[in-house]
Parts: C-alpha cells; structure tokens; sequence
C-alpha cells in the first residue's frame, strides 16, 4: 500500500534536533548546555551538538544541516547566533529554538520575556510555534533592530563597562554615548512619508529590545512592519531622560523623539558609520541605507500563553 503525503505537510525524516553552541557567549557554561540536553533526552529526541570555531564556518555547517530538513535548530548564544541561524532557515519549515545565552539575549526577551533557561527549554519542546519577520538592511539580514548613533555607541560604553542596573546608571551612560555621537543632516523615507533630520538617536525596530532595552515596546512581531525611532535633531532631545524613561518602561513619544510605523525605509545620504545590528556593530560603507520587512519567514518555538 502506496503511502500519501499531503503537499502542505512535507514528509519529514525521525525527529532531530540540532544544537548550534557559541562558547564565547557572554553566559555560557558546559552546565547550562548539560541541562538543555538532559530535557532533550528526556523528552525523547536525538540530537547532535555543534560548536562555533567561526560564524563563517557555521553558516557553511547550517546551509548543509537545513537541506535534511530537521525538526529543529538550537541558537544556544545570544542575538548574534540566532540571527545566524535565522538567515538559513529563511523558506524552511525548520523551526529556530532559541536557548538564551547571551548578555542581553534581545530576541529571545522581545519574544519570551526575561530569559529563563528552564522556560527556554519548555519553548523549545512545546511543539508549538509562531510565525516572525525578518528584514534586510542593504543585504544585511536581521531580526531584531538596526541602530545608528545613539545605540551603537551606548554599546561601545557598555562593552568598557558594566551593564547599569538602575535607571540613572543608564542615564549617565546614555549622556556620555549621546556626547559621542557626530550628527549630519540625512532625508529618511518610511513608506511615504519623508523628513530631513540630523538626528542622533535613529533605530530600526522589528522587536522591541536593543541592548537590553526597551526601545520600540509596541512592535508586533508578524505583521510586515517595523517601528522607526528618533530625534529631530538640534540637540533638542535629552537622550540621557529618554533612556532612563525606556528602561522604566514609562517614556511616551512626543515632538522630540518621534516613531513611524513602516514597511519600507530609505536613509540617504549616510556617510561611512556604524551600524548596531542584531547585538553586534559592523561597518557601513555605502552611500545609502535600504531597509526591507519580510512577513512571517522564521518559525520560532513558542509554547502558547495558556
């Protein structure tokens, strides 16, 4: 007897998981691997494990992993790895689990809330996921946010420091990156609106965190769209309040700090910068910035509220 297959549920091989580890995570130890596996065994999957010698190597290693169409692929890092994984499953009905083990594990937040390893694993083995966008920033694939002054160089602060744990300690830390930053005058387009701004805080939300922030708290993460944040420029925004605000969770957009909701946006012209992408900050040489949202391409493990 011929066995059928529907064409909207492709046959799939025994249940495998894979686990893609970054042991130069900022949280990670051989422990918190230990008991991800041990719920693995647990549950009754098979699984092999795979550690990062180079993101350039792994994403030769995940191009090859998704064409045997595994059940699942573990980010266990923080942003950087699961924006890795992320770019190949683009198209795939594999699905990303994320075990957060990274500093700020912005993804996993926006999507989850705090990071708990034993509710990360519950997520993971909940057989129960949802749909997210993606976008790509001039090529440049990313889940979370894109940031341009502010961000990347409260970053900067942070990697020299200590992450603040209050809200002033934030506030002193956003004045000092905010002092950082050189403006220039750029034309940024979202959908149809346009305006001239030099602004010194600019970001690209598709999730709400940036650095373990609350940047953009009413992004909804599956309808196409992105929210775009920032100031008008003339040093007329205080940045150190606004942050101090986003971290408690109270700030309220007004004339000064404004945000668009969009599903295209154009920067021009931008001079040679840094771009916060995603956790890490890489170099952005071109003349213009093209960002593009893609609706509901990443299946994330999710377990459902109830």
């Amino acid at each position: 007897m011929k066995r059928s297959f529907s064409r909207y549920s492709p046959y799939r091989g025994p249940s495998l998981f894979y686990l893609l580890i970054n042991p130069g995570a900022d949280g990670y130890s051989s422990k918190k691997i230990d008991y991800l596996t041990g719920e693995l065994k647990r549950a009754g999957k098979q699984f092999h494990t795979i550690e990062i010698a180079t993101f350039e190597n792994a994403l030769v290693q995940l191009r090859g992993i998704v064409q045997r169409r595994p059940e699942a692929i573990i980010a266990c890092g923080g942003d950087s790895t699961v924006n890795l994984i992320a770019q190949t499953l683009i198209r795939h009905s594999t699905g990303l689990g994320i075990y957060p083990l990274g500093r700020f594990n912005n993804i996993y937040r926006s999507l989850n809330g705090e990071p708990k390893l034993e509710s990360a694993a519950e997520h993971i083995l909940s057989g129960k996921s949802i749909k997210i966008d993606h976008g790509l920033a001039s090529g440049r694939f990313f889940l979370g946010s894109i940031g341009i002054g502010l961000i990347p160089e409260l970053l900067g602060q942070i990697n020299s420091k200590r992450v603040p744990r209050f809200g002033l300690g934030w506030s002193r830390m956003a004045a000092m990156a905010a002092a950082n930053v050189n403006t220039k005058q750029i034309s940024i387009k979202i959908d149809a609106f346009r305006f001239d701004i030099s602004p010194r805080l600019l970001n690209i939300n598709l999730l709400p965190y940036s650095v373990g922030l609350p940047i953009a708290s009413a992004c909804i993460e599956d309808d196409g769209k992105g929210e775009v944040i920032f100031d008008i420029g003339n040093n007329s925004a205080i940045l150190s309040s606004f942050i101090r605000m986003i971290f408690k969770k109270k700030y309220i957009y007004s004339d000064d700090i404004r945000m668009f909701r969009g599903s295209k946006v154009t920067i021009s012209p931008i001079p040679r910068s840094k771009l916060y992408i995603d956790g890490e900050i890489v170099d952005h040489a071109l003349d213009a910035l093209e960002i593009e949202f893609f609706e509901k391409k990443i299946r994330i493990f999710h377990k459902s509220e109830s």
